[in-house]
């Protein structure tokens, strides 16, 4: 399994996908359209502006892993 992480101004989203192809895909469409479509509890279709996209999972290591300093 693969983790899609999808960052927007107030936290990140994430969802797993069996395939690293698929996940990748995920990921880049979501970053090429800079929107994330997803559905609440209520059933409400909500939009949220995305930062960045970042796929996760056993095999796939990061040349630029995040680092969060507080200023």
């Amino acid at each position: 399994m693969f983790t899609v992480k999808v960052y927007t101004k107030y936290g990140y989203f994430q969802y797993e996908v069996k395939e690293m192809a698929s996940a990748l895909e995920h990921a880049q469409l979501i970053m090429e359209r800079r929107v994330y479509r997803r559905s609440n509890e209520r059933g409400e279709v909500e939009f949220h502006e995305v930062i960045k996209t970042k796929v996760c999972g056993e095999g796939l290591a990061s040349e630029y892993p995040d680092t969060f300093k507080r200023t």
